[in-house]
């Protein structure tokens, strides 16, 4: 017994050895965790590791991906795209979706960095899917900020802001105040481009706010450099240099600094401060994005020229040109156009070769459910139809019955009142017995009419043409000869003495049985499939030349109710 009992843990501990899947390195983990709130701690963490330490695929992909984040998260500009390329192949093998999304994501910052802008939008465009299917709506939201910002950067402005506002909604719905201020910012720069001051200016101050409600001095420092741009291109001289000072007092990244030195430079120069405005401009100088050396120069050779040292306002002028050509050589936006238009048709048929398949499943499924459908309807239909006929059939049975009841009654009552001798109260009760008797029968045969074929039949063609104009079903030969005896039972053989006592024709015969129903003149037509005219003339035959009954005020019903 032991001995099994042995066996069963052995058996079972090595089971779960078999099944147990070591974890990630713990220091991966723990670098992980730090990402968010402290990335220059994670960065340490990350550069303490040895490779030797990383002994699965699984931890070298891990480790790849969070090195790429972390440095990106450091702003530490990153040109090598050979670690996030092994992360992005090993989460693609095992299709991890949320691991993918980061990994495309961050595979298109390292090209964004590289400034090879189409590479970067075709990754940013493969990490979209990942991050929506998790859902990840944070990443999602960076993610359409960075595609934004390639638009933007290469004059896009249409699309640029197009996807700004996809990026807003993001950030809106996950309280990234980050996010949205500086969204908001852009969609004011790309305003002020449009010249569109007046949306522009309601935009950024309503993005000031939010950053003046936020702890984050970046956003303080965005919106009041978009604000003092702004203020510069209305000649608000003294509006753009508080607005450019507050950005420079709130600025923690130097790389960017040079940027808000000439807006403020250009501040100073439109209230013609140029003394201020050349200190500023020349700090600037310090700066080594051709765009910001391409307007630094321009703004110098305004103020040579203002001062009038025309020398040097050639010099300025050159080098102007010169940057502005490198800035020109740069751009990307045709590059980037083609790239939109062969992701979108990557997209489109990717989009077909999922729908052809959804299709074919889906209707597989629907003609499976179809059929399915059809089938319970139709046993429901059938058994519907067999309980209907078999509950006519017992009310017929039930009405015959009465009817068979009532007869003997009514002929006992008869049969005693003529051979027996009552007295006259006696025999005036007897007739009220038998008036009560016949008015019942009648009731009984009114009930057995209505339920009859033939006059459900009448309704239904009745009900089709009232609303179609038009029915499937008609009225035959059968059908007439089952209304004539339904007619004759309910009115006590009506038909025979009407064809003994007027020379009618067999249709004239028709018309007559329709006269005794309840049905309403003008529909007469729909079941003998004529026009309202003619019912009129045949009606007027009958009377005239049939019955010979030239008063107006006679009806062919008046006369068949009085043979009733």
């Amino acid at each position: 017994m032991r001995v099994n009992s042995l066996a069963t843990l052995l058996f079972t501990s090595c089971l779960l050895m078999a099944c147990t899947r070591p974890g990630p390195n713990y220091k991966l983990v723990q670098a992980d965790s730090l990402m968010q709130q402290s990335p220059d701690s994670a960065l340490r963490l990350l550069q303490g590791i040895y490779q030797e330490e990383l002994k699965s695929l699984e931890d070298r992909a891990y480790y790849a991906l969070l090195v790429t984040q972390v440095q990106e998260k450091n702003f530490i500009q990153q040109t090598n795209d050979s670690l996030i390329h092994l992360a992005v192949q090993y989460y693609d093998s095992i299709k991890n979706t949320a691991m993918q999304a980061k990994a495309y994501y961050y595979w298109g910052c390292i090209w964004r960095d590289k400034e090879d802008y189409p590479q970067a939008l075709n990754k940013f465009f493969r990490a979209i899917p990942y991050a929506k299917r998790i859902p990840d709506y944070d990443l999602a939201g960076r993610i359409y900020n960075n595609i934004a910002n390639l638009y933007y950067m290469q004059q896009l402005n249409k699309q640029a802001d197009s996807i700004y506002q996809i990026t807003e909604r993001f950030a809106i719905q996950q309280k990234d105040v980050h996010l949205h201020v500086e969204v908001l910012s852009q969609r004011g720069m790309i305003n002020i481009k449009e010249g569109n001051y007046s949306e522009a200016e309601q935009i950024l101050l309503y993005a000031f706010e939010i950053s003046r409600h936020s702890t984050l001095k970046s956003l303080i420092t965005k919106t009041a450099y978009s604000l003092s741009l702004l203020y510069g291109r209305m000649n608000m001289g003294e509006k753009a240099v508080e607005f450019a000072k507050l950005s420079i007092s709130n600025q923690e990244n130097p790389n960017i600094l040079p940027r808000t030195y000439l807006v403020l430079g250009d501040a100073y120069y439109k209230t013609m401060q140029y003394d201020s405005a050349l200190i500023f401009l020349d700090k600037a100088l310090h700066s080594k994005d051709y765009s910001t050396k391409a307007g630094i120069y321009m703004r110098l050779a305004d103020i040579a020229q203002k001062q009038g040292n025309l020398k040097k306002a050639l010099e300025m002028e050159r080098k102007y040109s010169s940057y502005l050509d490198s800035v020109q050589q740069k751009q990307q936006s045709n590059a980037i156009i083609t790239t939109e238009k062969e992701l979108l048709m990557q997209c489109k048929q990717s989009e077909y070769k999922a729908n052809l398949g959804q299709f074919y499943y889906y209707m597989i499924t629907g003609i499976a459910t179809f059929f399915l459908l059809f089938l319970i309807l139709w046993k429901k239909h059938k058994k519907e139809v067999i309980s209907f006929k078999q509950k006519e059939i017992e009310l017929t049975k039930r009405l015959e019955e009465l009817l068979l009841q009532k007869n003997e009654q009514i002929d006992f009552l008869q049969k005693e009142i003529e051979l027996h001798h009552y007295n006259q109260i006696e025999k005036q009760t007897l007739k009220e017995e038998l008036h009560i008797l016949k008015t019942e029968r009648q009731a009984l045969l009114n009930e057995s009419y209505e339920h009859s074929e033939v006059y459900v039949k009448m309704k239904r063609i009745i009900q089709s043409y009232k609303k179609t104009d038009k029915s499937s079903e008609h009225f035959d030969e059968e059908d007439w000869r089952q209304l004539i005896a339904e007619t004759d039972m309910r009115w006590d053989n009506i038909t025979l003495r009407l064809a003994t006592k007027y020379p009618l024709s067999q249709d004239e015969i028709h018309l007559c049985c329709l006269y005794l129903t309840d049905i309403p003149t003008s529909h007469f037509r729909y079941i003998m499939e004529c026009s309202r005219d003619a019912i009129y003339k045949k009606t007027k035959r009958i009377l005239e030349q049939k019955m010979d009954c030239s008063e107006k005020s006679t009806t062919l019903r008046n006369i068949l109710e009085k043979l009733l």
